[in-house]
């Protein structure tokens, strides 16, 4: 009844290689054809990531109304930026009036090389570069410039070119990048504005109901978006500092310049900061006559290169951003051919929100998967790839490294048994699998020999079976393996070892557990069938089976004629280190218990006690046992107990005088003893104390004396004599 009220399930179709590459094309032509509409909307997206820390500072720490708070925000940005570009501007109109007299030094500079070098016709060519510099800003490449005696330089007047052309042409030239900076401004301020209504409005769009996720995957992003924004900015601006000082140093020219341009390209990945250390460089080698100040420049810019992006960073950043650099590489190819240098500075940035959302939304799943940084490979998973393909050497560092991280019972638990499962799940019994299956039994061999060093006994108590399959076996190893552990010798025997042809010579005679290991979900009938013959053959052999596929989860112990079913790791392992006898011990030798289960009613020992509390004028005469989990209960008592096998000593409390030892004991205030007297019981000629012979009075008992303290030894030696 409960299969037809059950709604049924639709699944959803999964869309065609074809679809999935029109799909794709279509987007990018999309983002390609809509640049000027999308590159503004991004950056003013990307923009106010940054500043939603700066408004809601303002908001609350001085408790500015929000749209003041943003407009304050915005023109405190508009404001650093634009410091920057006018300083950046100076910078490099200081730079173009000084760039002619650098052209004697590079003349001189490639005639040397030509010397050293002659027949490198590229030499020749740059030289005649660099000979048309002085042309170019003023000067003739005829002859060399003189202060004060510049050439005319002839002027024609054309009626062609009115002043409303030139209004015209140099607007053309600034209307573009004004433009594009008033739409992010604009965009900037109503995105800030209306920044709680925009993600109310995002997550009704995507969310299709879940909104936990999709609220998890908008802060998560928000976070690290920031983030790495923050920790880039200063990380740049450092950067920036030590290079541009560094120049200076140096002695080269417009080093502020340089740095400055360096803090804002290595906003492009990976290549952004050897682009602008390149126009250093140039200067470096038309400045300095000799190449001292190329060779600093450059080990300059290689020492802080490699120690930001190999030390620095790496710390800083962390799991911050969540991608891969093969796919923050990838990804600043794509959006530099769909946008250009734009989109080389917004590449990490979209993409990091792209790995969110797949992190948290599953139906983007694949995209944590292609862009993430984190593995997408289980440590489980990793070791049956490796042992699959024979890659035993990395398989077995995969799994020391486990190993000295989480400890064995982990490796065994949640790496070993796990990669086993998956053979199982995937290799089935046909024979066009059984080359794989060999090939990752194999290798799973050759790492446990050589991750744990151990062999397996002989003739043990434990008989541990394989149920169906050589991965069964295989597990069986890693129980064995657990169980010495906890010095629990076992022995391991693969599934032939049941099999109907070879059950009938199992020697059964030293074993006393039997387990059975199946990692697959056929399970009932073969199991059955051992039970029934080994009932036959040892009816005393415990039969234990571990059933770990969930799929079989429904079988019993019942419907497997077994005495207990385990379903994991752990609890087998425990479950078998309790029924299992240590092996110097027979089945049929019993541990002697002294005065297990005795003096507890009319049988012979409590009518002794009874006559002891007679003769020595008590109401009750006790033996507590140290092992004695009844006793063991009252943790107040067992306390007086334990100091009495401790000191192997007789104790003496009395009510009016407390033994410092023992204060405030609640179990003799409680049951308002006034009077405690014990003396040690003990074997092995005195030297094994089992517990103590106690005396118990709920009177003052002040003539307690030395000849009754030896009376009372020598009734609780009279004790062991006759009942232990």
């Amino acid at each position: 009844m409960s299969e037809l009220l059950t709604p049924p399930a639709t699944h959803s179709r999964r869309p065609s290689a074809f679809e999935s590459v029109a799909t794709f094309c279509l987007i990018a032509a999309l983002l390609f054809f809509g640049a000027g509409i999308f590159v503004p909307l991004v950056l003013a997206i990307l923009l106010a990531f940054a500043l939603n820390p700066v408004v809601s500072m303002l908001n609350r720490r001085l408790g500015l109304p929000d749209p003041v708070a943003v407009i304050l925000a915005v023109l405190l940005a508009m404001t650093l930026l634009a410091g920057f570009a006018l300083l950046a501007g100076s910078q490099i109109a200081h730079l173009a009036q000084e760039l002619p007299g650098y052209r004697q030094t590079i003349q001189g500079k490639i005639e040397g090389l030509q010397s050293q070098f002659s027949g490198l016709t590229w030499l020749d060519q740059f030289n005649g570069m660099i000979s048309n510099i002085d042309a170019g800003f003023g000067g003739s490449s005829d002859a060399p410039a003189v202060t004060g005696q510049m050439k005319p330089i002839p002027v024609s007047i054309s009626n062609e070119l009115g002043p409303l052309s030139i209004v015209t042409s140099v607007m053309g030239s600034i209307v573009g990048p004004v433009a594009t900076i008033a739409i992010v401004t604009v965009f900037l301020i109503f995105l800030l504005m209306g920044r709680a209504d925009l993600q109310d409005r995002f997550i009704r769009l995507v969310s299709a109901g879940r909104y936990s996720l999709t609220n998890l995957a908008i802060t998560d992003a928000s976070r690290r978006v920031g983030r790495y924004l923050i920790i880039q900015l200063c990380v740049n601006i450092t950067y920036g500092v030590i290079f541009g000082i560094g120049l200076w140093l140096i002695g080269v020219p417009s080093a502020p310049l340089w740095g400055m341009m360096i803090v804002l390209f290595r906003y492009i990945p990976f290549v952004g900061a050897l682009i602008v250390a390149v126009l250093p460089f140039a200067l470096a080698f038309a400045v300095d006559p000799g190449w001292n100040m190329l060779l600093m420049s450059v080990g300059l810019f290689l020492i802080i290169d490699l120690t930001t992006a190999n030390v620095i960073e790496p710390r800083l950043y962390g799991t911050s951003t969540g991608v891969s650099p093969l796919a923050i590489l990838l990804s600043a190819m794509f959006w530099a051919t769909l946008w250009g240098p734009v989109g080389l500075i917004l590449a990490t940035p979209m993409t990091v929100c792209l790995v969110v959302i797949g992190r948290h939304l599953p139906q983007f799943q694949f995209l944590e998967t292609l862009l993430g940084s984190e593995p997408v490979l289980s440590p489980a998973e990793r070791l049956y790839q490796r042992m699959l393909k024979g890659d035993t050497e990395d398989a077995i560092d995969l799994s020391d490294d486990y190993l000295e991280e989480n400890g064995r019972a982990a490796l065994i638990a949640d790496v070993m048994l796990p990669a086993l499962r998956l053979g199982t799940t995937e290799l089935s019994d046909r024979p066009e699998s059984l080359p794989q299956r060999r090939q990752l039994i194999t290798s799973f061999e050759t790492v446990i020999a050589d991750v744990f060093e151990h062999e397996f006994a002989d003739n043990a108590s434990v008989l541990i079976v394989g149920g169906r399959t050589e991965i069964d076996e295989a597990a069986a190893r890693l129980i064995g393996l657990e169980l010495a552990e906890r010095t629990i010798p076992a022995t391991i025997l693969p599934p032939g070892a049941i099999r109907q042809e070879s059950i009938g010579r199992l020697d059964l005679d030293p074993v006393e557990t039997l387990v059975l290991v199946f990692m697959g979900r056929d399970v009932r009938a073969q199991c059955r069938y051992v039970a029934r013959r080994i009932r036959r053959m040892s009816p005393n052999v415990r039969l234990i089976a571990i059933v770990t596929n969930a799929l079989a989860a429904d079988e019993t112990a019942e419907s497997l004629h077994v005495d207990n079913v385990y379903r994991d790791f752990h609890s087998a392992v425990d479950g078998i280190s309790e029924v299992a006898t240590p092996k110097s011990i027979e089945p049929w030798e019993e541990v002697p218990q002294p005065f297990a289960g005795l003096g507890r009613g009319d049988d012979a020992l409590g009518q002794e006690l009874d006559a002891i509390a007679e003769r020595f004028g008590v109401p009750a005469a006790l033996i507590n046992l140290i092992d004695d989990d009844r006793h063991l209960d009252d943790g107040d008592a067992a306390k007086l107990t334990q100091l009495v096998v401790t000191d192997n000593a007789p104790l003496i409390v009395h009510a009016a005088t407390p033994d410092e030892r023992i204060g405030d004991n609640s179990y003799l205030v409680t049951n308002g003893i006034d009077f405690y007297a014990a003396v040690p019981l003990t074997v092995a000629n005195g030297t094994t104390p089992l517990g103590a012979l106690v005396l118990l009075d709920y009177e003052p008992h002040e003539g307690f004396t030395e000849d009754d303290l030896a009376r009372l030894r020598q009734e609780a030696t009279k004790l062991v004599e006759n009942f232990a």
